[in-house]
């Protein structure tokens, strides 16, 4: 009997000690598990394999190999997490859901069964060393490894570089610079905390003590900060992208982890990263596209208004249930002329000689203008249904008309009905 009772016990053992081998190897395997810190960004990235020639159906793009890795982890396809890989050439970390070495229609199949999902309405095929026209005869519009919808078209106000037409934020961030006693290397981690994605933008840097704005940074790369000239060095980090709710930390610039906002920071390898989980906006909410620009007396809008109607597109691809008013104002009443679109024509972003011109109300002109975004929008695939519009004029101006910020009455504000 005691000989019975100890095989079983020894059966019972070896049975435990197989199910823990079963399910700790594969997370000591995994990257993020490993003995080194995940937050160790350099381990991080050696630990990713580079992409080898071919065609990858892309699920999600990063620059920060922590996000690349946790998103990986969060999602499944086909029951399955996707892998993970970095892109020699651009130093982007991609999760790609299919590899195919030359499978063209393979990828393409798989691209479509995945952008009828709501998760994965932005996959894409990624090009490595390969293009489409390798593989067929007639040329096709897919052979950009980069997707327009990465392309920065920075707010006006910031006044970047100029950057040539198709170049995109797929580029290797900057290393570290050669710091000296008074400045500090950043990263501003920005994530949506829904999609778990990384949202393209920018974080403005205050002085705490004088409550002034010191720079503004894009987010996802590496930036030397130089600190305030004050007893404190408290600084401001502002991440106020359209589309998102405002969210802000404080600290010291060369003492960050002494702050009431030390989980939000992360110290590794001489570089200070500040994470931004951000949340959507709901029901009721109004958001100002301040960064949509319009032609004089036009309702035709600007180059530069791509990159806010792109997040906006993307709020509404991410949430098919979203539902939101479009209300257009002006600066004052006065009636003037009217530059507009033809119903077919969709140039969206250029003056021609094909646009109509009349006489009109300021009110009908906040119309054209909040009705030329819903075409827009329409054109991008999104149901007309999920859009109204509302014309205001000049009668709700946020500054009296002679005022020197007079020109940000001129404005499109995006109200969520229904979510």
């Amino acid at each position: 009997m005691n000989r019975i009772n100890w095989r079983v016990r020894l059966e019972g053992f070896s049975f435990l000690c197989l199910i823990l081998t079963l399910y700790f190897v594969p997370l000591i395997q995994n990257p993020a598990f490993c003995s080194e810190s995940p937050t160790d960004l350099n381990s991080v990235n050696q630990s990713i394999p580079t992409l080898p020639k071919g065609m990858y159906v892309i699920v999600g793009a990063f620059q920060i190999p922590e996000n690349a890795i946790q998103y990986s982890q969060r999602i499944q396809v086909d029951g399955k997490s996707p892998k993970v890989g970095k892109h020699q050439q651009n130093g982007m970390y991609y999760v790609y859901a299919l590899y195919t070495k030359d499978n063209l229609e393979m990828a393409r199949s798989k691209r479509g069964s995945l952008r009828a999902t709501r998760q994965f309405y932005d996959a894409w095929i990624l090009y490595v060393g390969v293009k489409p026209e390798d593989f067929e005869k007639t040329p096709v519009e897919e052979f950009e490894e980069t997707p327009d919808r990465l392309v920065i078209n920075q707010p006006k106000e910031l006044k970047p570089a100029e950057m040539k037409a198709g170049e995109a934020m797929d580029m290797v961030p900057p290393p570290p610079v050669q710091q000296d006693q008074n400045t500090y290397n950043y990263r501003f981690n920005v994530i949506g905390a829904t999609t778990l994605k990384e949202v393209p933008g920018y974080v403005t840097i205050v002085d705490a003590t004088r409550n002034k704005a010191m720079k503004s940074v894009s987010t996802n790369q590496i930036h030397p900060l130089e600190a305030p000239t004050t007893q404190s060095k408290e600084i401001i980090a502002i991440c106020d992208i359209f589309g998102y709710v405002k969210e802000q930390a404080k600290f010291k610039i060369d003492d960050p982890m002494s702050s009431e906002d030390k989980d939000m920071i992360i110290e590794s390898g001489g570089v200070t990263t500040v994470k931004f989980e951000l949340q959507r906006h709901k029901v009721g909410d109004i958001l100002i596209m301040y960064n949509v620009y319009f032609y004089n007396d036009a309702a035709i809008m600007k180059p530069e208004s791509k990159f806010e109607l792109t997040s906006l597109l993307a709020m509404l691809k991410e949430n098919e249930k979203l539902t939101v008013k479009i209300h257009g104002h002006t600066n004052g009443n006065d009636p003037g002329k009217l530059i507009k679109l033809k119903p077919d024509d969709h140039n969206y972003f250029e003056v021609t000689a094909n646009n109509i011109e009349t006489m009109s109300s300021a009110k009908d002109l906040s119309k054209e203008r909040a009705e030329v975004i819903k075409r827009w929008l329409i054109d991008q695939g999104i149901d007309e249904k999920r859009m109204e519009v509302k014309a205001w004029g000049g009668s709700k101006m946020i500054y009296k008309k002679t005022d020197t910020m007079a020109g940000k009455n001129v404005r499109v504000e995006i109200e969520i009905v229904k979510e």
